[in-house]
């Protein structure tokens, strides 16, 4: 598989859609900063294959709460494609509920796609489609993105799955389907970004992906206060993309 392939596939796919059980700055081009509610990282990414590494993009992590409502965005730029995800939606104590998600991407000679989907409630038919372009979900479930920004917040909340470091379920939704994936929280470890090390605890996906949720996913949130992302990790059998923080905050 060329690389076009892993950069235009990996992003997309990684965080699959299952529907179940629900748990109720900028310093600089590629630099991260911590705010009082939220965060702006700048990250390099990766393609990992038979043990080696490529350098490949570099992308930004955001997310932007405003009162009762947030806007979460990953923009990934190389030289074969840019990309960008967004997660719009309502912020609340338990968290982060998407309304809205959109997946774009510019492909090389001027080619663009995009896909999205509206997300509504679930009624009496069940989750899943609901007209064009809709997609009805259980209370709480996240997509793509916003479940970074999930983890993020459970990370640092009382008697969350954070604290002993336990399985839970999410119910996670893509354009086209909800449905739920199981998340196993590893004890803090350290985590090597370039020349330094810093303790982290990985949230991994350790379900069976199935039908076009086949990538696997990690996440390193930081053990430090704030909790923030420091390494983002979609996995295919044989290949990976992997971004670390350029510059990793509290």
């Amino acid at each position: 598989m060329c690389r076009r392939r892993v950069l235009t596939t990996l992003p997309a796919l990684a965080i699959g859609a299952r529907a179940g059980a629900i748990i109720a700055g900028l310093g600089g081009s590629l630099a991260a900063r911590a705010e009082a509610a939220g965060f702006d990282i700048g990250f390099d990414g990766y393609y990992e294959a038979g043990g080696s590494r490529t350098p490949l993009a570099s992308a930004r992590l955001r997310f932007e709460p405003a009162g009762d409502a947030y806007r979460m965005s990953l923009d990934v730029d190389s030289l074969l494609a840019d990309l960008h995800y967004e997660s719009v939606g309502r912020l609340d104590a338990n968290g982060l509920h998407p309304e809205h998600y959109v997946e774009r991407r510019h492909l090389p000679f001027g080619r663009k796609r995009r896909r999205e989907a509206r997300f509504v409630p679930v009624g009496a038919n069940g989750a899943g489609p609901a007209g064009p372009g809709t997609l009805a979900v259980p209370d709480g479930t996240q997509d793509r993105i916003s479940l970074i920004g999930q983890l993020w917040q459970l990370a640092t909340r009382p008697g969350s799955p954070f604290e002993d470091g336990r399985r839970f379920e999410l119910a996670l939704a893509s354009v086209s389907k909800v449905r739920p994936v199981v998340l196993q929280v590893d004890p803090a470890a350290l985590l090597a970004i370039g020349d330094r090390q810093y303790r982290a605890r990985r949230v991994r996906r350790v379900d069976e992906p199935g039908d076009d949720d086949e990538l696997g996913i990690e996440i390193w949130l930081s053990a430090r206060e704030r909790k923030l992302p420091l390494a983002i990790r979609f996995i295919e059998p044989d290949r990976a993309l992997h971004f670390e923080a350029t510059a990793p905050g509290a």
